[in-house]
Formats: structure tokens, C-alpha cells, sequence
């Protein structure tokens, strides 16, 4: 049964998360690549996030598969289901790996975990396979002030974890892979904003991801 989860999604936010779209020079990259979908057609694997997806270069690390990036940076799960019909939908991927979660984590851990349920159920819905990334560890002091939120997204990960063994087709643990001694984002993973990550922690991310690709 096909369920709508409009009720989930703050109309608030996503008009804010449009607003924000237009300062970004991502998103005027990801406008245009939209004019070529009908000639890009069927993609086997989609990787659908913020900048954490934004920044993997992919297509280094995975030259020999069909893929796409559809990551924007500062993007969050309003943003997610907002972009489903231009940006994951008309592909119709075969696999599709959500990463999603860092911004917005200041709100109800409920409605999180809710919101980016509905997104991941919305996909496989169409067909595709689909697993659920991890929200990564942060390392301290991280540039905007959320590293107060680590307890919180070990719990958020603990709880997607569990529901994503039941219900979609995996779970990918970023954050145990890239996490030191302390829990924190690893040093020699981490860039100076305590956020975003080194080409070592792609590498151990992309190692994760390539027997799961189609």
C-alpha cells in the first residue's frame, strides 16, 4: 500500500529549505543536471544525502558502476522528501544509499527518526532497494555547535539500525567505522569543522559500500 507521509514534513521547513537551496551553488549544478535526466535514464545505484554525499567522490572511488550523486550540501530530510520526484524517481535506481540527519538534529528525536523512515519507505516503495546510512560522530569542537547532540545520535542510530534490518534491505554503520576510542569522529577522519571528512574516511566508507552496489 502506497502511504503518504505529508503530514510528517513541516510546510515550514520545507519553504525554508527551498530558500536555502537558492544559496547554494550545488543546487544550480544539481538544476541543470536535472535537463539531462531523460537522456541519463535508468541509474543503478543513487546516493541521496547532504554534503557528507556531496563531497564523496563517488565516481573516483567507484569508476566501473552506475551511480549518481544527489547530495547538497547543508541539505536535511525535509530536503530529502522535497527532491524525491526530480531527483531520485525518475532514475528509478536499482539501490539507493540514504545518508541524511546532522542538520536538524537540534529537533525531537522522534520526528527525526519518523521523517527519515517515511523518506527511505517512499523509495523502496518504487522499487528500489535501499539502505540507511548512519548519522556520523562529530569530533570537538565541531563548527556549528552540535557535538552536544553525539549521545543523541547514538541513539537516533541505534533505533534506525534495528528498523532497517526489519524493513528495508540494510544498514550501513558509518559511525562505528569512523568513530576513535572516545566516540568522537576519528582524527585522521575528521577536517578542521569537526564535521565533514578526510579522503581516509571515505576510503573506509567507500570499502563498506562497494560489495552492496549493483
Amino acid at each position: 500500500m502506497k502511504e503518504n507521509f505529508d503530514s510528517l514534513f513541516d510546510p515550514a521547513i520545507i519553504r525554508d529549505t527551498i530558500a536555502f537551496y537558492e544559496t547554494r551553488d550545488r543546487w544550480q549544478e544539481i538544476l541543470n543536471y536535472r535537463k539531462l535526466t531523460a537522456e541519463t535514464g535508468h541509474v543503478d545505484n543513487l546516493f541521496y544525502g547532504d554534503s557528507i554525499t556531496d563531497i564523496w567522490p563517488l565516481h573516483e572511488f567507484f569508476p566501473n558502476h552506475s551511480l549518481l550523486n544527489r547530495g547538497i550540501g547543508g541539505d536535511n530530510v525535509h530536503g530529502l522528501y522535497y527532491r524525491l520526484h526530480d531527483d531520485v524517481y525518475p532514475y528509478t535506481p536499482k539501490r539507493v544509499f540514504i545518508l541524511i540527519g546532522i542538520n536538524g538534529i537540534e529537533q525531537e528525536k522522534q520526528l527525526i527518526i519518523d521523517r527519515t523512515r517515511a523518506v527511505a519507505q517512499l523509495i523502496k516503495e518504487r522499487g528500489s532497494e535501499v539502505w540507511l546510512g548512519s548519522i556520523l560522530p562529530l569530533r570537538h569542537p565541531d563548527a556549528w555547535d552540535r557535538f552536544q547532540y553525539q549521545s543523541k545520535i547514538v541513539e537516533i542510530n541505534a533505533e534506525q539500525a534495528e528498523w532497517s534490518r526489519a524493513n528495508l534491505d540494510g544498514y550501513l554503520d558509518y559511525h562505528s567505522l569512523l568513530k576513535d576510542a572516545e566516540g568522537q569522529l576519528a582524527a585522521e577522519y575528521a577536517r578542521p569543522d569537526g564535521t565533514h571528512l578526510t579522503f581516509e574516511a571515505y576510503r573506509k566508507m567507500s570499502a563498506l559500500v562497494r560489495p552492496l552496489l549493483a
